[in-house]
């Protein structure tokens, strides 16, 4: 058993390592990568809800004595199963997402895609960021495109949402007030 689990965590590091690049021989400029990703790289994180897919990443690094910077481009499709019909269907996806490396002496997570790596970090793995990006993709609801109206063929009178408030409404003075509160308006009316 142990070596079945050896060996797989070494065939999901061989398909992680792909997405790998070679940054500390690189001279202070920019660069084009380019890769792609299927099945088996959205198997290796081993998550439930994105399993399936095929995508196309271009890469553009700009390296500089203080930072890198990383522009990701990545197009493709996840395959999804409706929660409505129990389907699968293909969802497509179009991401542009820029990620920050700064140099320091050692690595951090400073937030909104802005990181700290250790100046002598010999490469850059792009595998979990561009993952990431993928799967923050996948919507809450997972629709069939059948299901999927477009806006100008809704019903006239199908309700969807409203940024109307009840004070936009105007009331008559019966529908207004509460007949359990009507005594007390009385009340204070008189006073």
């Amino acid at each position: 058993m142990t070596n079945f689990a050896i060996l797989f965590t070494q065939e999901t590091m061989k398909v992680l390592d792909a997405y790998q690049i070679p940054i500390i021989s690189l001279e202070d400029k920019s660069y084009r990568y380019s890769f792609e990703g299927g099945d088996d790289f959205l198997k290796a994180f081993e998550q439930e809800w994105v399993q399936k897919g095929k995508f196309q990443a271009e890469i553009e690094l700009s390296k500089s004595a203080t930072m890198i910077q990383v522009l990701m481009k990545i197009k493709g499709y996840l395959n999804l199963i409706c929660d409505r019909s129990n389907e699968e269907f293909e969802f497509p996806i179009d991401i542009q997402e820029k990620l920050i490396y700064k140099y320091g002496d050692h690595f951090e997570d400073l937030g909104d895609n802005l990181f700290m790596i250790d100046r002598k970090e010999p490469k850059l793995n792009l595998s979990q960021d561009l993952y990431d990006f993928i799967a923050l993709q996948v919507p809450m609801k997972k629709l069939h495109p059948r299901f999927i109206k477009p806006e100008d063929e809704l019903a006239e009178n199908e309700f969807l949402y409203t940024t109307v408030k009840d004070t936009d409404i105007p009331k008559t003075e019966e529908e207004s007030i509460d007949p359990r509160w009507a005594a007390l308006k009385k009340l204070t009316d008189n006073n």
